[in-house]
């Protein structure tokens, strides 16, 4: 999936901070669950384009990395309910320990989730494709 975006910062050679336009959001399939509307996220500039503030670019999303990252988000945490739910339940025999352990799991999955994310940063960043308008310096 394709995105226009524009540079705000330029980090290093390799990392760009950039800036969805609320225009974007509006034709973007992903709007109704995007959390970055208006705000500055990081992208990779692996193909080293000579980007500055201002610029216009087209990012890529790759689509597998997307669905990889949602079911990570979402089905980790969700696998881990049944865990300590069972868990809790065998332990104490009682269902309210099971579901307190159960919500717990699901906690704990989510901050497996974000210390993955933290870990593997760099590969789930969107990647700049090319330059769409440059910038004019007079």
């Amino acid at each position: 999936m394709y995105e226009q975006v524009t540079v705000t910062k330029v980090i290093n050679r390799d990392t760009v901070q950039v800036s969805c336009s609320s225009s974007a959001c509006n034709g973007c399939k992903g709007e109704t669950f995007c959390n970055k509307k208006g705000k500055d996220f990081e992208a990779n500039n692996r193909q080293e384009l000579d980007l500055k503030p201002g610029m216009t670019v087209e990012l890529f999303l790759k689509p597998s990395r997307t669905i990889a990252g949602t079911m990570i988000t979402l089905i980790f945490p969700l696998a881990l309910f049944p865990v300590g739910y069972y868990l809790g339940s065998f332990l104490t025999h009682s269902e309210t320990i099971g579901l307190i352990a159960g919500l717990l799991g699901i906690g704990i999955g989510f901050l497996g989730a974000w210390a993955y994310f933290r870990a593997k940063k760099s590969k789930y960043l969107p990647q700049v494709d090319h330059i769409v308008d440059e910038i004019d310096e007079t």
